[in-house]
């Protein structure tokens, strides 16, 4: 991988300096640097909702609605931010899962703070006990089992908001365990208004 990334390298130099004798001329190291990769940031929506958030979809517009209107100086596009939360068509670890396998997950609030870090299935591995630095506040929709797997409580896939039906949720500094911050150990009736962990995809 690092022999790809500087062959890589290599090459764009070679086409940059080809054009003129300034390697990255105007600006274009930044784009090699988002060809290479970009730090990843998160943050939870100060607006809440009850559990009919219009399936995964729809809680992607909410994020990313959020990110313009309520946390304008985190880097990226609104469209790069998506929810995290589970059902059939993002599984945790699985199928439109939106966390990148082995990565660091950032706050900006306004230093750059490590909230997580993901193992080899894109699942974290530590705890968001150190999320005082996370933009927004609150417990927000997961959808997550205790066992970091797609719980039966998802708000019918993010379409009911009956109080019949359930959602699991979790909390910024929740607990001492990875899982404490994404299932709180019970659900909530989706008739509850609850904000999203949102995260740049």
């Amino acid at each position: 991988m690092a022999l790809r990334i500087y062959s890589l390298v290599l090459l764009l130099s070679g086409l940059f300096s080809y054009s003129c004798s300034k390697p990255f001329p105007g600006g274009d190291e930044i784009i090699l640097l988002g060809l290479l990769g970009k730090t990843r940031y998160l943050f939870v929506t100060t607006s809440t909702n009850m559990g009919n958030l219009g399936g995964v979809g729809g809680a992607d517009l909410i994020c990313q609605s959020a990110k313009t209107a309520e946390v304008p100086s985190l880097p990226g596009s609104a469209l790069e931010y998506v929810a995290l939360i589970a059902s059939s068509s993002r599984v945790p670890g699985g199928v439109g899962w939106p966390l990148i396998p082995n990565t660091n997950y950032y706050a900006m609030n306004p230093g750059e703070t490590l909230i997580f870090h993901t193992n080899s299935s894109g699942i974290p591995t530590s705890s968001m006990d150190n999320a005082t630095g996370i933009p927004g506040s609150g417990n927000y929709w997961t959808g997550i089992s205790s066992s970091f797997a797609l719980s039966p409580d998802d708000c019918q896939s993010w379409g009911s908001s009956a109080p019949t039906d359930f959602g699991d949720y979790g909390t910024a500094n929740a607990g001492s365990s990875s899982i404490d911050s994404f299932n709180q150990g019970f659900s909530d009736g989706c008739d509850q208004p609850k904000a999203l962990l949102c995260v740049r995809n």
